[in-house]
């Protein structure tokens, strides 16, 4: 969104292009229609070298404390039927994903709550390993 701020005027086009760790490159093209108050952006892009993928991504504004607007992005995904909608500073695309959503559409999760539920079941385990113990010992008495 923070290079997406800087290309946000009505008429406005380009592409962003990454190289991910394993030296695979991709870029997305876009463009910008609407009026000051009620942009939208058409993010394009090709899909494993099979599907072109077009995707309508409304924009919102809301007030900051000194007078200026946050832009937003209104998430384009669809789960069970519905429309998400949410007001997300950030859109994703998980590898194997097709479209862009959210953190909730594409159920993601920080990786620190990811190490922290990683800890926990490593202890629950060891819990359950010690218990299975506990009580076969019991059991041959």
């Amino acid at each position: 969104m923070k290079e997406l701020r800087r290309r946000l005027y009505r008429g406005a086009a380009g592409a962003f292009t990454w190289t991910r760790a394993g030296g695979t490159s991709s870029s997305i093209g876009f463009f910008v229609r609407g009026d000051c108050d009620a942009l939208t952006v058409t993010l394009y892009y090709r899909w494993r070298d099979t599907d072109d993928v077009r995707i309508l991504v409304s924009l919102t504004t809301t007030p900051t404390q000194f007078g200026g607007k946050r832009w937003w992005l209104l998430c384009p995904g669809i789960g069970r039927g519905v429309a998400c909608n949410r007001r997300v500073g950030k859109l994703y695309l998980p590898p194997g994903a097709k479209y862009f959503g959210c953190r909730r559409c594409h159920d993601l999760t920080y990786r620190s709550c990811q190490a922290a539920h990683r800890e926990e079941r490593l202890f629950a385990r060891f819990g359950r390993l010690r218990r299975a113990l506990d009580h076969e010992k019991s059991r041959r008495g």
